[in-house]
């Protein structure tokens, strides 16, 4: 069996899951994807922004790849992604835009991991999975 095969039926089971569901599984994955990588960037980021979320995301649309943008000062943020970034999808196993919610997971976790004390809600807005010409992500602080 080839693996594209395998993934076909991952694409079918995560389909069958309630949103809740989607969240939970896929916070679990992203959390793996993220400490192997862009989390240290994310944590040199907020170091050199000294956790000032104005600053950080300033400094985000610095990232290649990376959009960003302040939408209320303190408060809510965008974060694109000029493209994909998940292997599977590179790699062409995995097509369904349900996956994107490792991406948000990947964002949700990140942000709380350098602020540990605030609260944020994260949203989708578009992404490539699902159509559009890059990943837009809404990030604000409740």
């Amino acid at each position: 069996m080839d693996l594209s095969d395998w993934f076909k039926g991952f694409e079918k089971g995560i389909a069958r899951l309630s949103s809740e569901q989607r969240a939970a599984f896929f916070s679990e994955c992203s959390k793996n994807c993220v400490d192997g990588g862009v989390l240290s960037i994310y944590r040199k980021l907020y170091k050199d922004a000294n956790g000032d979320m104005d600053v950080f995301f300033q400094m985000a649309d610095e990232l290649p790849g990376v959009k960003s943008e302040i939408v209320e000062k303190g408060r809510v943020y965008h974060l694109i992604f000029l493209e994909c970034t998940c292997g599977l999808c590179k790699k062409g196993y995995v097509t369904t835009p349900l996956l994107c919610e490792c991406s948000r997971q990947s964002v949700l976790y990140s942000l709380q991991n350098l602020w540990k004390e605030q609260k944020f809600r994260v949203t989708l807005c578009h992404s490539i999975l699902q159509g559009g010409q890059n990943c837009k992500i809404k990030i604000e602080l409740i």
